[in-house]
């Protein structure tokens, strides 16, 4: 948990806000995040998502990084019954909508590309 807090206090230092101001934005009291941060107080789930939330990072990122010797004989969907694996999955798109994206992508190269000395032409977003 150590790691955890010592990586939470490096990228949380990095933010262009105070202390006291993430602490209003997580609806803590003043003090309360120094003392998550240096073992004083139990540094919960709850807080670990909340600041997650505000680093716009992933919680799996974290614990990741900060548990990185632990040894993992399962996965979650070991456990779980075959029709709830399924419904964890990460979606995948439709060949048909992977179509679309890439046909999307090569149109507004190839409008960038005919711009006249090399200006982008504006595309639909721009204007």
């Amino acid at each position: 948990m150590a790691l955890i807090r010592a990586l939470l206090r490096t990228a949380l230092a990095a933010l262009p806000m105070s202390p006291h101001t993430i602490e209003d934005e997580l609806g803590i009291g003043h003090g309360t995040l120094l003392r998550l941060l240096d073992g004083r107080m139990e540094l919960k789930l709850r807080h670990m998502l909340q600041l997650c939330q505000l680093l716009k990072i992933h919680p799996r990122d974290l614990i990741e990084r900060g548990l990185p010797n632990w040894k993992a004989v399962r996965r979650l969907d070991d456990w779980l019954p075959p029709d709830q694996r399924r419904a964890a999955q990460p979606v995948t798109l439709s060949e048909e909508v992977l179509q679309a994206i890439h046909t999307a992508v090569r149109e507004e190269i190839s409008h960038v590309g005919a711009a006249s000395g090399g200006e982008r032409q504006k595309s639909r977003r721009d204007r």
